[in-house]
């Protein structure tokens, strides 16, 4: 069963809002049809949005909220809504509580337990002063979507790599764990001479076998070390910061950057932010620290009098292509067409520069795999063959 949100006119042309609970789409336009009701909007909730102690699946709700907005429902009541059938402590009670209450909607949400990015506030008070509401929320979620497909895709991509590494780890360490060790007696033979791999290769191999449980204690403390150090900003920054350098991930992440930044920047342009105010909250989203400290230089400029143009070009932000559209932009006053534009060129360029990294990736992961398990079995038949010679 799922809840499904919607907004319906009756017979005397009175809109209602609420939800009703339904196996699918079409139930749910059935049993409000029973009610003589006219569906103006219906959408489904997404199943983490409403689960009880759960993470709050924000991008579903900004895009749920924005559609009742753009239906004209009160915002009010197009948050009560959305409440119904939530647990006592979820975010969006304090939200409606804060908004019956006086307060604005944008400072409401700040205040909230939503982990909400900075633009989505900035785009919630713009859309309060312009009384663009629902086109501000509308911005916020394609952008918030936009932002969660990105990463999907990325996860993904990497799926298959992934696997390809952990299983050629699993195959390596049973062929040192059960394999070479049946032929470490050959270590002990006086008289074998063994080449220095096939020794090292049974030395290791022997080692392992004696101390499993040891080894294994500590692969498991690096892998729990791994996943907890991730959680943590500073080690993801380092990380984008060294894949930045290296030769095939460095453009790509590039232009997947100026594309993120390009396109929130494009987002609050047409939402009416001003200028440096959404510079400002564009360049935030910027994670190199050469991008970072070259846009602080641009935002300067700017709030200095230069152009915008003028500025980017001066501290080499974009190239000649994408000079040429800002230019363009603001000589025709349409800067967030072409902005919009310029995120969608460095989109593309994003993605095949990680399709050509993924392309790559796979033979390269392979054949690392190959060598080392050829290797292996090379050294045991070197041991062998010296046995052999001996006897």
């Amino acid at each position: 069963m799922e809840h499904f949100n919607y907004v319906a006119l009756d017979p005397q042309g009175q809109r209602h809002a609420g939800s009703v609970l339904a196996t699918n789409r079409s139930e749910a336009e059935r049993q409000l049809g029973d009610q003589q009701l006219l569906i103006v909007a219906l959408e489904a909730v997404q199943a983490r949005a409403r689960k009880s102690g759960g993470p709050v699946n924000v991008v579903a709700l900004i895009d749920e909220l924005s559609t009742l907005l753009e239906a004209s429902v009160p915002l009010a009541e197009a948050v009560d809504t959305l409440g119904q059938g939530l647990p006592a402590d979820h975010p969006l009670h304090g939200i409606l509580s804060d908004i019956r209450g006086g307060k604005g909607f944008s400072a409401a949400l700040r205040e909230s337990a939503l982990e909400l990015p900075d633009y989505v506030l900035q785009l919630v008070r713009s859309g309060e002063t312009t009384g663009k509401l629902a086109a501000a929320m509308r911005a916020a979620a394609q952008h918030l979507e936009s932002d969660a497909k990105v990463r999907q895709e990325a996860r993904n991509a990497m799926i298959y790599p992934m696997v390809l590494v952990f299983s050629g780890i699993v195959a390596t360490l049973v062929m040192f764990v059960f394999v070479v060790p049946r032929f470490a007696s050959v270590l002990s033979n006086p008289k074998a001479e063994l080449p220095w791999v096939s020794q090292l290769i049974l030395t290791a191999g022997l080692w392992l076998a004696q101390h499993q449980v040891g080894v294994g204690l500590v692969i498991s403390a690096l892998l729990m070390l791994g996943i907890a150090a991730w959680q943590r900003k500073e080690v993801k920054d380092a990380a984008w910061e060294f894949a930045a350098r290296l030769p095939v991930l460095g453009p790509w992440t590039l232009h997947a950057e100026l594309s993120r930044w390009s396109s929130l920047f494009a987002v609050l342009l047409q939402s009416k932010v001003p200028l440096l105010q959404a510079l400002q909250q564009a360049n935030e989203t910027l994670r190199r620290r050469s991008l970072r400290t070259q846009a602080a230089l641009v935002l300067a400029d700017v709030r200095g009098g230069r152009s915008l143009s003028e500025s980017l070009g001066k501290h080499t932000i974009l190239d000649a292509a994408g000079l040429n559209l800002i230019r363009v932009g603001e000589r025709s006053g349409a800067l967030p067409q072409t902005v919009a534009s310029l995120s969608r060129v460095h989109s593309n360029q994003a993605q095949l520069r990680l399709k050509r990294f993924l392309v790559l990736l796979e033979p390269i992961t392979i054949l690392g795999i190959s060598v080392v398990l050829g290797g292996i079995m090379v050294s045991v038949m070197l041991a062998i063959t010296s046995l052999t010679n001996v006897l």
